[in-house]
Parts: structure tokens; C-alpha cells; sequence
């Protein structure tokens, strides 16, 4: 049941997966130095264990919505609910809306609406969306703003979210999930998210500027491009596909300008081993879609086959005495139990192989670490999607 009174907010919200909180606090801090020079983030809010809340600033805000790559979504939160029924609803977003819409919305401006979360409230997912955008247009209209829905090309995408306490409304940044950058033309067949491929590189400490990173089952190469991608601090879309904030007028002059790496002098060494070729190709495709392609060394074999000489000389590296190995191995869906293991046995003696390295790894199979060997340094909880794993970090 919701308690309380209807606010305003002003809080720049980034959703991520389960248990990533301080790995996103670390990257939106690492972008704020290099971006600007008189901001200074406060200690986030932790929301709950995949949310960060701040005070809301146009500029990081801006700055979230283009570069950050460990969040799901970046929100601008407006206000909050505890109305159970639609007509309080509509009611408590005229109210609080109406004073503030000029700073959200435009004279032409195209708005659509999603929901996630509203099981506890008592109409369906389309009544909340047809209410919010009534009220919505009825607080723009009031301000005389005329402003219409157009949910397959909007200018602005509202987020209603539910929770314990009341029902949330904001403003996508995005306007899409932050997972789907643009660079990725075939997902293989057990697909990474894209923003979980950048929590693994941020959990596995990888340093573009000291570090070789190595992905022997790099498949369609999520892992492999992110890295790229975070090591130059890229645009997290690649064109056509870009973030709705961009459009936005409280936005829109504002830097940085979104086409620009902030680490552009940044020269990442990486290596992404695939044994099929279809793959490896994808993965080429891939990494020239995102800009990438003359940081990743794509390499079509199976892992066994890959020494580490070999993978020095595709590198250019003269000596491998620091890096990192970050994979995302198969977890046994289209595999037998015993071909499984002693897939995970050999990928722990082709780590051997490299001496002073790092070895990380999300695995959603409980046999993994012992077939693996060794003791890891940190075991966390980390899901793929709906698929209960663990992220594993092994000193090599």
C-alpha cells in the first residue's frame, strides 16, 4: 500500500543491474573529473541495490545519458505519487507538474509514456499510461504549451516506476535502454548486455593504460568492445542512434557534445579470441561499427590453440607482465555436464599462462570454480539477465 504525501523531485536517478551500485558511482565519477573541472559530485543515494540517486545537475545529467555505460537507464526524476487510483493520479501530476512543465516540455514537443513496476497499483499498465500523458498534456496546456503523444517518435519519454512506497515519475534521458548502443549487428547466441559487459571491465579493475586485456571465448565481443569503447570513453550510442536529452532545450547547449571520446589519446591493446569464424567476423563488424576496430585484435581460434606468445605477437605487446583475462564462457545450456567442466578446467590452465595478470569471469554454473581451480579473490553475486550467476576475480 502507498503512504504519504505527493512530492516534487529533482534527482538525477541511474538504474543498473543488481548489486552495481558502487561500480556505477566509480564510472559517473571517473567521466565528471575528466569532463568538467567545477563540478563535484556529492555521495550518492543508494535507492536500493541496482539504483543511485543525486541531486539533480543538467550537466551530469547530460554527461550520464551520453557516456555512461554501466547503467540500464539514466532518469531525471519529477515527482512521486502515493495515489492508488487514477483519478488522484492524474489529479497529482497536474498539480505538480503544471508549475514546473515549462522547464520539461516545448511548444510541439512529442511525449510518450512507459511504465515499469505497477503490480501494486490498482488500474493496469495502460489506464497509468493514458492518465500520466492526460495529465501531462492537461499541465502543458495550463502553461499553454501544446503538446501531443507520439510514442514512435517522441521528443520526451516519461518513466512511471513503481515501488513500496508510491508511484515515481520521470524523464528518460535516453529515451531507450543504454544497453542498446547501435554497435552490436548480431547477438550470437548467449548474448552479453552491453552495460553488464562494462560492469564486468570496472569489477575486473581493467586500466586501458597498463593492461592487455585478453577474451578467449570472446563470441560477438561484447566485452572486448566495451572495453575499447570505456578505455577511450566513447559515446555510449553509435549513429543513427543517439539519446533524446541531445534534443532537449534545458540540455541542449550545455557540454560536453556527446561526439567526442573523452579519453581520446587513450590507446587500448586488446584480444578477442573466437573458434567460430561467423563469430569472429560478427565481432569485427562489431567493433567497426563502434569506432573500435583498431583496438581489438580479433583472433579466429579456439582457446587451447592460443599461446601466449601468440597472443603477444597479435598484440604488439613486447611483454605480458600486466593485463587481464575477462570472459563470459558458456554456462552448459547447449552443453553436457562433463564436456562443460573440462572446458572450464582448460581455460583455468590457459590462465596459468599468464603470470601477473588478473582473470575475471561471470558464470552462472555453481561447478565453475571448482573445475576452474585456484581460490578467487572476490565471488560476488552477478546476473545475466534472468540467469543467477557470480562474477569471479582471480589473481593469476
Amino acid at each position: 500500500m502507498y503512504a504519504g504525501d505527493a512530492r516534487e523531485l529533482d534527482d538525477l536517478r541511474l538504474l543498473g543491474a543488481f548489486g552495481t551500485n558502487k561500480v556505477m558511482a566509480g564510472e559517473l565519477s571517473r567521466l565528471v573529473r575528466r569532463a568538467f573541472d567545477d563540478v563535484r559530485l556529492t555521495d550518492p543515494r543508494k535507492a536500493d541495490v541496482g539504483a543511485l540517486v543525486y541531486p539533480f545537475d543538467a550537466r551530469v545529467a547530460r554527461l550520464a545519458a551520453l557516456y555512461h555505460r554501466t547503467s540500464a537507464r539514466v532518469l531525471w526524476d519529477l515527482l512521486e505519487t502515493p495515489a492508488q487510483r487514477l483519478s488522484p493520479l492524474f489529479d497529482d501530476v497536474v498539480k505538480l507538474a503544471t508549475p514546473r512543465v515549462a522547464r520539461w516540455l516545448w511548444n510541439g514537443a512529442r511525449i510518450s509514456v512507459y511504465v515499469h513496476n505497477v503490480k501494486a497499483f490498482a488500474a493496469g499498465e495502460r489506464q497509468i499510461v493514458g492518465t500520466v500523458k492526460n495529465a501531462l498534456i492537461e499541465a502543458a496546456s495550463r502553461k499553454s504549451l501544446e503538446v501531443r503523444l507520439d510514442a514512435e517518435a517522441p521528443d520526451v519519454v516519461f518513466c512511471v516506476r513503481g515501488d513500496a512506497r508510491a508511484l515515481r515519475v520521470s524523464i528518460d534521458l535516453a529515451g531507450r535502454p543504454m544497453n542498446q548502443r547501435g554497435y552490436r549487428r548480431d547477438r550470437g547466441l548467449a548474448p552479453l548486455r552491453e552495460d553488464l559487459a562494462a560492469v564486468l571491465l570496472m569489477l575486473a579493475r581493467y586500466d586501458a593504460r597498463q593492461d592487455v586485456l585478453i577474451d578467449p571465448m570472446a563470441g560477438s565481443g561484447t566485452i572486448a568492445i566495451e572495453a575499447a569503447c570505456m578505455a577511450k570513453a566513447l559515446p555510449v550510442f553509435v549513429p543513427p542512434r543517439r539519446p533524446l536529452v541531445l534534443g532537449m532545450p534545458a540540455f541542449r547547449d550545455l557540454p560536453p557534445s556527446g561526439d567526442q571520446p573523452l579519453f581520446a589519446d587513450t590507446e587500448p591493446v586488446i584480444v578477442a579470441s573466437d573458434v567460430n569464424a561467423a563469430l569472429a567476423a560478427v565481432m569485427r563488424e562489431g567493433a567497426e561499427a563502434a569506432g573500435v576496430s583498431a583496438s581489438v585484435r580479433v583472433v579466429t581460434s579456439d582457446f587451447r590453440d592460443l599461446s601466449a606468445r601468440q597472443v603477444r605477437t597479435v598484440s604488439g605487446a613486447d611483454m605480458l607482465e600486466r593485463g587481464v583475462i575477462v570472459s563470459n564462457p558458456p554456462y552448459g545450456e547447449r552443453m553436457q555436464r562433463a564436456e562443460l567442466s573440462e572446458l572450464y578446467a582448460d581455460l583455468g590452465r590457459f590462465c596459468s599462462n599468464f603470470p601477473g595478470f588478473r582473470a575475471a569471469f561471470l558464470v552462472a554454473n555453481p561447478e565453475f570454480e571448482a573445475a576452474f581451480g585456484g581460490k578467487p579473490r572476490i565471488k560476488k553475486p552477478l546476473s545475466n539477465g534472468p540467469l543467477r550467476g557470480h562474477f569471479y576475480l582471480y589473481e593469476l
